[in-house]
């Protein structure tokens, strides 16, 4: 069944604010101002830029959820406020020591969970702070949601750890864009992707890489409405029947078929029925399925040559 998620990730702003006094303060005050725009407008999910962290917080500023300070107070305060859930950048301590996290706060104002940056820079091992131990899941009303973190996009063993627990959104909390690897994390993961950036850019991609929504020169806000139900195919043995779902079902189906890659998205867009529901009436094969299939074939086919 249909299951739409509207995303907001807005453009941080205070990247030059670098090393000043006031840094803290600066940030804070162009978070609750792009809070008081989203505010009421019907958000499901806030990402929020790695920028928080590394400009807003001193190591000596670190908040834990039982001890929670400016900035985990505003999120949660937000989310509360909105019912809406919150990814948010902070310098997260935990014991005696400080880590560089995507906080997510549920739609009750309440911390949900931490996933760590699991690859710092030598920059900050330096500055003290401590690596996260690997990919992190949390399992929400919205669906399952995983982070990364700036250098993070850098390593396939985090994105392969990813690949095997299969979220529906990817958070990027970043001071880093990452180019094309936001697009390789996207579809190998297959996966929703949400980076909040500190310039134009940033914004919304979906499980193909596609931009749904980025910030721009005019637009410092990228939102977008998703649909997690949905299932990805190839075209091998499926695209033959496209025809006869979009006849049966019509506006209550979108399959999407982008250019020159070879699998579809089938979204259900309906409350009748799920992505599922709609492969197993016409036998559609997965693409993860079909993968392993072929890859079985090939096996087979080796070994026979090497008899």
């Amino acid at each position: 069944m249909s299951k739409y998620v509207n995303i907001a990730a807005p453009l941080f702003e205070n990247g030059p604010s670098y090393g000043r006094e006031d840094a803290t303060a600066l940030v804070l005050r162009e978070l609750r101002e792009k809070m008081n725009r989203l505010s009421g407008t019907g958000l499901n999910l806030l990402v929020l830029s790695e920028g928080v962290e590394s400009i807003g917080m001193k190591m000596e500023d670190a908040e834990s959820p039982d001890k929670p300070g400016a900035f985990l107070n505003l999120y949660m305060d937000f989310a509360r406020r909105e019912k809406c859930h919150v990814a948010g950048s902070l310098k997260l301590k935990k014991r005696d020591r400080i880590y560089n996290s995507a906080v997510f706060i549920d739609d009750k104002g309440d911390f949900a969970g931490s996933y760590s940056k699991t690859f710092l820079t030598i920059g900050e091992i330096e500055q003290g702070l401590t690596p996260g131990n690997g990919a992190e899941i949390f399992d929400t009303k919205l669906g399952r949601l995983g982070g990364a973190i700036c250098f993070d996009l850098n390593f396939a063993e985090l994105r392969n750890q990813y690949i095997s627990l299969k979220p529906d959104i990817l958070v990027f909390p970043s001071m880093y864009h990452g180019g094309l690897m936001q697009q390789t994390w996207a579809y190998e993961c297959r996966s929703f992707f949400v980076s909040a950036l500190q310039f134009p850019g940033g914004g919304i991609l979906d499980p193909f890489g596609q931009a749904l929504a980025l910030t721009d020169c005019y637009n410092g806000i990228a939102r977008a409405k998703i649909n997690l139900d949905r299932i990805m195919v190839h075209l091998d043995f499926n695209s033959g029947k496209f025809p006869e779902i979009q006849r049966k079902y019509g506006e209550e189906v979108r399959i999407d078929v982008p250019a020159n890659i070879g699998p579809a998205l089938i979204y259900s867009e309906s409350d009748k029925r799920t992505a599922t529901d709609i492969a197993e009436e016409f036998k559609l094969e997965l693409l993860e399925d079909y993968l392993e299939r072929s890859s079985s074939a090939n096996s087979e086919r080796r070994n026979e040559k090497d008899k």
